[in-house]
């Protein structure tokens, strides 16, 4: 044990009180000394805010006597003092964390040093306090938990918590010798809701579920999202199946009740499950029980229109019945392929087209995807996407006699991804005469797949055969963004989601600039798609994307009417050619202009920023903007003004930082154009982000 007994030695050659006590008026964290009684003698202005003592006599106060002039502090001056008696008895050094409320009046956790200090008799000299805010820390550490353990979209807990909740079910079942039923549940319908409202309906649709799934069940069970649309259940001390079932009647009336949407529509979706039920299966540990359960949702997936109930038991057989009219059709050859041009805005020409699958009925009716694939089962997507790129390589040579060298995209579905898709490739490619550094195969951002080891090794034997691999609707799922450096793609696709409503909501183009930063720093090509509008195509055009897909360029066709496409010349057209570009144009030139100053403020002429009507967007406000009030002229002559300074204050003083009065004047412009480009919108008849055929354009994606 450390002696902290206070000798006469221990004043010889010490700094003056003075000096001392102006040190501690500098330490940030909170000092204080109390004698043998726990009257205060010494404070710092930490402390004293700390514990609200400015103006009022503290000096000699014990904590009960402070606490009845601040009857709202009462109990922290009451821990106060159990926190001191503690170190009186360990006669040592200890650490407490005490709840403090600061000077803002919010709440705070501390962490505070308690001395105790003895004289050489052994009596109580004194106690000294040192108390550190750690709420930062406090608050890193839980969302540190928050993200090791539970999901962050739900937020339901993850894989991780999952494996841990699993063994200690399982050891629970063993040791009450009762039934332990692990379900792996995957939602039907859920991939049309995404295509039909967007992504940002798709996790409403989730995050009204992970409310759902834990009410529906009993305190006893458990639920987990993997990931995507998969959930793991696990319902504890079963008697028999029977009781499941009851369990199960309650999950499916949840899942299929109608789930409204933020902009008012309902949707209805459903579910396939597989169950694996502990010990009646072989499996010693939580992984094999998950993998057991995994089967037996394939069965249940593959065999919708023939089980009984969504959910399967593993080991259960299943009677087939008749196949789904989609299923027919797919068949009886009833696809066909239809392609989207990608556009390379830099030359205005075609450089790759998009092979989308649509079935024709046999009285002509041509089926839209949104209709078709929830009637398709995992090994009918996989026999779909054969069958689209199998067409689309036997199309390619009658392209290229048009003297246009494309390359073709064709959508995976992620469960298609397999050793069978890999050899089917690799047949494919040896069979045919084209190219596979033409062939771009599109995996769907949103589904745990890709954060699996062996979604990893799948890509690697793809890329090995020569075709490029690409991230479709990306933005849609925030854990492939995060691996996206780790997989072996040359392609990412943004979420059309994103590109359609920019009309309604033009500040998502600083989402577009930043994935078009990300796929730069990985050195990746992007492709936009959903450019249905010119003014959109503008825009994205001002923002420097280059690879655009959308009806903006062309609606899907069938391989006759892309011919004739072709065959025209794109006009070159002048950029920004609409409020909406105009608005880009400024958030580029704003980045650019920031990160020229960044660099070396002395590089960047005070006379020339200081002046708008030398900036090259003075002349497209000069062209666009009826400005009979001049509004937009005199936010830009500010807006220049303010980053002068910017660049004037940070050549002075270089640790500058406060852009505080350039984004206010940025946001001010920017938002003058949107208005004036929402006012004209209305004036000419159509409301903002109105996109013509708007269920034609959801179809075009992913098949």
């Amino acid at each position: 044990m450390t002696d902290h007994t206070i000798t006469k030695h221990a004043y010889e050659d010490s700094p003056s009180f003075e000096q001392l006590y102006a040190l501690l008026e500098v330490f940030p964290d909170a000092f204080s000394f109390k004698d043998s009684a726990g009257r205060w003698q010494i404070i710092n202005e930490s402390a004293k805010r700390l514990f609200h003592l400015e103006g009022i006599p503290w000096k000699g106060k014990t904590d009960m006597e402070l606490s009845e002039l601040h009857p709202d502090l009462r109990e922290i001056h009451a821990a106060c003092i159990a926190d001191d008696e503690k170190a009186w008895q360990a006669k040592q050094l200890i650490v407490v964390e005490e709840k403090m409320i600061r000077e803002d009046g919010h709440q705070a956790t501390y962490e505070t040093r308690k001395l105790p200090l003895f004289k050489e008799n052994g009596e109580r000299a004194g106690i000294m306090s040192i108390g550190r805010n750690i709420t930062e820390q406090k608050e890193a550490e839980e969302r540190i938990k928050q993200m090791v353990f539970y999901d962050d979209l739900t937020p339901l807990p993850n894989r991780r918590f999952l494996e841990i909740q699993m063994e200690q079910a399982m050891v629970r079942a063993k040791r009450h010798e009762r039934l332990l039923a692990v379900c792996m549940l995957d939602l039907d319908g859920f991939k049309p809701v995404n295509d039909t409202y967007g992504h940002e309906a798709g996790d409403e649709v989730l995050v009204t579920l992970g409310k759902r799934l834990p009410e529906a069940l009993r305190k006893s069970d458990f639920v987990a999202r993997l990931g995507g649309d998969e959930f793991v259940l696990l319902v504890e001390d079963l008697e028999d199946l029977e009781d499941l079932a009851s369990v199960m009647e309650k999950v499916e009336d949840t899942i299929t009740a109608p789930i409204p949407l933020s902009h008012g529509t309902n949707v209805q979706i459903g579910a396939s499950m597989g169950v694996a039920i502990y010990p009646f299966v072989d499996a010693d540990v939580g992984d094999k029980l998950l993998r057991l359960a995994d089967q037996a949702l394939y069965e249940s997936k593959a065999n919708k229109a023939d089980r009984e109930r969504f959910w399967v038991l593993f080991g259960e057989k299943i009677h087939k019945v008749q196949r789904t009219p989609a299923q027919q059709l797919l068949d009886a050859r009833g696809l066909e392929v239809w392609y989207q041009p990608i556009l390379d805005s830099r030359t205005r020409r075609v450089v790759g087209i998009e092979a989308l699958a649509r079935l024709r009925d046999t009285d002509g009716t041509l089926w839209m995807p949104e209709k078709f694939l929830p009637q398709l089962q995992d090994v009918d997507l996989f026999d779909l996407s054969k069958k689209v790129l199998t067409q689309a390589l036997a199309d390619l040579p009658t392209v290229d006699a048009q003297d246009c060298r494309l390359w073709v995209s064709v959508n995976i579905d992620p469960v298609s991804v397999s050793e069978d898709c890999i050899t089917c490739l690799r047949e494919m490619i040896a069979q045919g005469s084209v190219d596979p550094s033409r062939i771009s195969l599109e995996i769907l951002e949103g589904s745990n797949f890709l954060e699996q080891q062996a979604a990893l090794e799948h890509l690697l034997e793809m890329k090995a055969l020569g075709v490029h691999l690409a991230l479709d609707d990306i933005g849609s799922a925030y854990s492939s963004l995060l691996r996206l450096k780790d997989l072996p793609i040359g392609e990412i696709k943004l979420d059309q989601g994103f590109i359609r409503i920019l009309e309604d909501r033009p500040q998502d183009l600083h989402f577009v600039g930043a994935i078009q930063e990300l796929a730069a720093g990985l050195g990746v090509d992007l492709v936009v798609e959903g450019v249905e509008t010119e003014d959109i195509l503008d825009a994205v055009t001002v923002m420097g994307a280059y690879l655009l897909q959308g009806y903006a360029i062309a609606k899907p066709m069938p391989l006759a009417e892309l011919q004739t496409f072709l065959e025209r010349t794109l006009p070159h057209q002048q950029h920004p050619n609409s409020l909406l570009g105009l608005y880009a144009k400024q958030l580029v030139h704003h980045n650019a202009l920031k990160k020229a100053i960044l660099q070396d403020p002395k590089l960047v002429d005070y006379m020339t920023l200081v002046d708008a009507t030398s900036c090259p967007v003075h002349a497209d406000i000069q062209r666009l903007v009826a400005d009979g009030d001049g509004l937009i002229d005199k936010l830009h002559q500010e807006y220049h003004r303010a980053i002068a300074v910017m660049d004037a204050l940070l050549i002075a003083s270089p640790d500058s930082d406060d852009w505080s009065e350039v984004e206010r004047a940025r946001e001010a412009l920017e938002q003058a154009i949107i208005e004036i480009y929402c006012k004209h919108k209305t004036e000419d008849g159509h409301s903002v982000c109105e996109t013509e055929n708007p269920t034609d354009s959801i179809a075009t994606d992913p098949f």
